[in-house]
């Protein structure tokens, strides 16, 4: 049992992540929700940066606000993902690559671009704004 008031449901989402990747490199990653649609980012680690959202999401039941910043509101993947919550929608979070650390920002277009593809011919929605 969680000391935090409000906790997250257990196994709310699901981690596809192949077990030869290394977390502690730089990459880039998706979370797709049921119904809702696909997510792709970047991070110079990827295992802190795929736990922080869904500490962000039990921030977000707990009423805490964005980095402790009142005049801050959180991104919209993650009112997305704790809709996604909230509803039981199925979510999973995946490792599409490991990439060096400078080229973070043009592989992250690379799959941004291939997602809003996919989208176009009538997969998911692409959630980066």
């Amino acid at each position: 049992m969680s000391d935090d008031p409000i906790a997250l449901r257990p196994d709310w989402y699901a981690r596809e992540i192949e077990a030869t990747i290394d977390l502690d490199l730089p990459g880039i990653y998706e979370w797709r929700i049921e119904g809702v649609g696909v997510y792709v980012g970047k991070a110079l680690r990827l295992k802190s940066r795929l736990r922080a959202y869904p500490n962000n999401v039990r921030r977000m039941l707990q009423g805490l606000h964005w980095h402790g910043d009142t005049t801050r509101d959180y991104r919209p993947i993650h009112h997305a993902l704790r809709e996604a919550h909230d509803c039981q929608a199925v979510v999973v979070v995946r490792v599409l690559e490991v990439c060096l650390p400078e080229t973070r920002n043009e592989r992250e277009q690379y799959w941004i671009r291939l997602r809003r593809q996919e989208a176009a011919a009538g997969g998911p929605k692409v959630l980066n704004v």
